[in-house]
């Protein structure tokens, strides 16, 4: 996996707390989905709640770091949602199978 890096110069503590979780979370073989989940709403609530106290020019520096940091994020999470997605629809026809099998 390619290196994960959701910080940037604009981070502020809570939020560098959150990327170091992400990215060991991120880092592991088989990451918990569900603390992936909690972890990213998290991280979701802490940028709007913090861009609502920055003005102007800082405001936008912020949110366009934030954006290629979302990005990459979504770049790393979305082969693991094809796979997940694929395991399941694999799980069906399985089913659909056993189904037709038992009849």
């Amino acid at each position: 996996m390619n290196k994960i890096n959701l910080d940037h110069p604009y981070s502020f503590p809570a939020l560098r707390e959150n990327s170091e979780a992400l990215t060991g979370l991120l880092l592991q073989e088989s990451p918990d989905i569900d603390e992936l989940l909690r972890l990213t709403e998290l991280r979701e609530s802490l940028i709007l709640s913090h861009q609502e106290a920055l003005d102007g020019e800082e405001k936008k520096a912020f949110l366009e770091a934030e954006l290629a940091c979302n990005q990459h994020l979504n770049d790393v999470i979305e082969p693991m949602r094809v796979e997940a997605e694929l395991a399941l629809s694999q799980l069906v026809r399985g089913k659909k199978a056993v189904k037709k099998y038992k009849k």
